[in-house]
């Protein structure tokens, strides 16, 4: 199923929940319970589509870019490849003609003699029973291994890609990033010759990055490193992958203390409660009012650009989607051409499992902004450390991951959170 298709599908979707809003709207009612049961289970399914299209968008992508390379891929075959004995090992086609064999006697009885040169492999007649092991299960393999390794869905990171740049700092503990505060006070008219008024109200500030250590271990058997050629590979991905949890953990909620400053924590090195957007939401939810307030919060000149958007928990998306403004349409928009995200007051709405979604008096519940505000500085990209010796004693090999990172938003002013009343 192609990309186009999969937005299709999610259109057609979005399309039938809306209509369930209407029903309820034109008769003058609430959802039912079991109307809210559905439509839940239709946007969990506009959720689920959404991740498969992002995914297959990028699948897409990568075939094109292979083919316009001309990259055409084989694995190598040894043309005489042995047993552990020395002999020659039987090709894949002898192989298959085994297996064509013994499927054959199976199914009809018949014996079909097949011997592999030099190990004089013979079929004899006896009661055969799969189920059995003494009568026939030893021999076959008890579970034929699927050659893909299906993986717990992974909750999507994009606080690095979002931020305005990522400094690299080779040569020093701190990175120290300038920034205009207050800018000159307007021109002045006058005569001709009429003294020239001064500026001193222009001002900077430095707010310092101090990259810190993020690592993790990991140790796998000998045994299993020989035996499976999937697990190193299988391990080193799942370590890049929750360091990236833990990165955009810290741009999102990080405490700054020995870690990244996120967005949803409130502090004068960061963004302040000055930059705290109440009005408009309850004590339990957020109001359609409340989003245009976060909007007008922000200096119209940090509303430009492709790093603009919401962040929001899923849990807040559900409440957003059925927001209407004043003209009975919804606030939220589907992204339904390719590459295009999701909106709601025509920003991209970026979701993320670890903004905070607890809907209670007081606590913040989405973050609207410019995000090329907010930077990071890092040492180098994620190292992972092979250690052989170390845990040879116990028949392990180590893996090791290891990055030095820090990040925070530098100008406040680019920002608005959203706050329960």
């Amino acid at each position: 199923m192609t990309s186009l298709e999969l937005r299709e599908q999610r259109a057609g979707t979005i399309k039938e929940a809306r209509e369930l809003l209407k029903k309820a709207e034109a008769e003058n009612r609430e959802l039912t319970s079991e109307d809210s049961e559905q439509y839940d289970r239709m946007m969990a399914d506009v959720d689920k589509k959404k991740i498969q299209i992002d995914r297959m968008e990028k699948l897409e992508t990568a075939e094109r870019e292979s083919e316009e390379q001309g990259e055409r891929r084989s694995l190598p075959i040894d043309p005489e490849p042995r047993g552990g004995d020395g002999a020659s090992a039987p090709t894949p086609a002898r192989l298959r003609e085994e297996r064509q064999a013994y499927v054959h006697f199976l199914r009809t009885g018949e014996v079909r003699e097949v011997l592999r040169k030099g190990q004089g492999r013979l079929a004899e007649y006896r009661d055969s029973i799969i189920g059995t092991d003494a009568k026939g299960g030893f021999l076959v393999a008890p579970t034929a291994v699927s050659d893909d390794i299906v993986k717990v869905v992974q909750d999507q990171t994009f606080m690095l890609q979002l931020a305005g740049r990522i400094y690299v700092v080779t040569e020093a503990k701190n990175l120290g990033v300038r920034k205009l505060t207050t800018h000159m006070g307007d021109a002045n008219w006058t005569t001709e010759v009429a003294a020239v008024t001064e500026d001193t109200t222009m001002a900077f500030d430095r707010r310092d990055l101090t990259p810190f250590l993020l690592s993790k271990l990991s140790k796998v058997s000998l045994r299993l490193l020989y035996a499976s050629a999937d697990a190193e590979p299988i391990v080193n991905e799942e370590l890049s992958y929750k360091f990236a949890i833990t990165i955009e953990k810290g741009g999102l909620t990080g405490t700054g203390s020995s870690q990244p400053l996120g967005i949803f924590t409130a502090s004068a090195s960061g963004i302040s409660t000055a930059r705290d957007v109440s009005t408009g939401n309850s004590t339990t939810a957020i109001g359609a009012d409340n989003l245009i307030e976060c909007v007008y919060a922000v200096n119209g000149g940090y509303l430009f650009g492709d790093k603009v958007g919401w962040v929001f928990h899923r849990d807040a998306v559900k409440q957003v989607r059925k927001m209407k403004d004043t003209t009975n349409q919804y606030l939220w928009q589907p992204g339904l051409d390719k590459g295009r995200p999701d909106t709601v007051l025509r920003y991209p709405v970026f979701q993320s499992e670890y903004a905070p979604n607890t809907f209670t008096t007081g606590l913040y519940v989405g973050v609207f902004g410019n995000f090329f505000y907010y930077r990071w500085a890092r040492v180098r990209d994620l190292i992972i450390q092979r250690l052989v010796e170390l845990y040879a004693g116990t028949n392990e090999v180590g893996f090791i991951g290891r990055t030095w990172i820090d990040g925070a938003p530098i100008l406040e002013n680019a920002f608005a959170r959203s706050k329960l009343a």
